[in-house]
This record gives structure tokens, C-alpha cells and sequence, in this order.
């Protein structure tokens, strides 16, 4: 082991006085002599140093821990705003604008009735197929009786329909 320090002569007993400490790059060199911070004298400026150090190293983890957890936050924040956006995009593609708005505030939507009009947004599997082998009246026909029947059940069951 290096050890460092000063010779000192003391006149009362003639002789010489060497104080000295072990030469450390920090805690962990220290550690590894087996030694331990208060192994080093306290008027040594060698433990302030290693002080010092441990507490500028701990300082640094805390900041790296602090900026990741910030980036973490970060992104987060960004993937929420992302999703936020995607269900008002959703809302406002589903209903009209002034009822999206209230949707999305909490807000209560009246009900609104046109005496006249009627309109739904849907899809019929195999659509396509039907009408290459019926005839446009036969498929006027067909849907009328459907959606007929769709808003008979509509009222059945009490549905809650959005007009524009």
C-alpha cells in the first residue's frame, strides 16, 4: 500500500514523527485495502477529498436518474397527447362537431328529431355480392325493410341516436 503524509521531528522524545495516509483514488480504492473512511484521521484533507467526491458522484447518479425519468415523463406526455388526439379525430368522425364537443367535455347531449330524415352509418357483409345479382329496385327494397326494422328495434330498446 502507497501511503502518503509528512515527517515531523518531536524535540521532547528526539524523534521523528512520520503522519501519513493511504493513497486513495476514492471510496472504492479505499474499500479495497480494507480500509474505511474513519481509518483516515479526521484533520486529513485526504477524507474531504474522498467526501467530496463520493458526493459529487452521488450527485451526478441523481442527475442521470432525474433525466431519464424527465425523458420517461416526456414521452409519456407525448404518447398521451397522441392518444387524446386520436379519440377527438375518432369523435369528431362519428358525430357532428358540436356534438363531439360535449362529448368529449362531459358535457349532456340533447337529443335531436327531424320528422323526415333518417340517417345511419353501417355496413352489410357481403354488400356487394347481394347487388351484382338483384336489381336496384330489389335492393332499395331490402334495405328499406331493414333499416325499417332497425328503427323499429332502435325505439324498442330505448338507442340513443345522434341526427345531423
Amino acid at each position: 500500500m502507497k501511503i502518503k503524509g509528512q515527517m515531523i521531528f518531536c524535540c521532547e522524545s528526539n524523534c521523528i514523527l512520520f503522519l501519513g495516509s493511504p493513497v486513495v483514488d476514492g471510496l472504492d480504492s479505499l474499500t479495497s485495502k480494507g480500509l474505511y473512511l474513519s481509518d483516515i484521521p479526521i484533520h486529513d484533507a485526504t477524507r474531504d477529498i474522498i467526501l467530496i467526491e463520493e458526493q459529487s458522484r452521488a450527485q451526478e447518479s441523481l442527475k442521470r436518474r432525474m433525466d431519464k425519468l424527465r425523458k420517461s415523463i416526456q414521452q409519456a406526455n407525448h404518447a398521451v397527447s397522441l392518444e387524446r388526439k386520436k379519440n377527438v379525430d375518432l369523435l369528431n368522425l362519428i358525430f357532428p362537431a358540436s356534438v363531439a364537443k360535449k362529448l368529449w367535455l362531459g358535457e349532456p347531449v340533447e337529443a335531436q328529431q327531424y320528422d323526415h330524415v333518417t340517417m345511419l352509418f353501417s355496413d352489410i357483409v357481403g354488400f356487394t355480392a347481394i347487388c351484382s345479382t338483384a336489381t336496384p329496385m330489389m335492393v332499395v327494397n331490402m334495405l328499406n325493410t331493414l333499416y325499417t326494422q332497425f328503427d323499429v328495434y332502435c325505439g324498442e330498446i330505448d338507442v340513443y341516436k345522434v341526427f345531423n
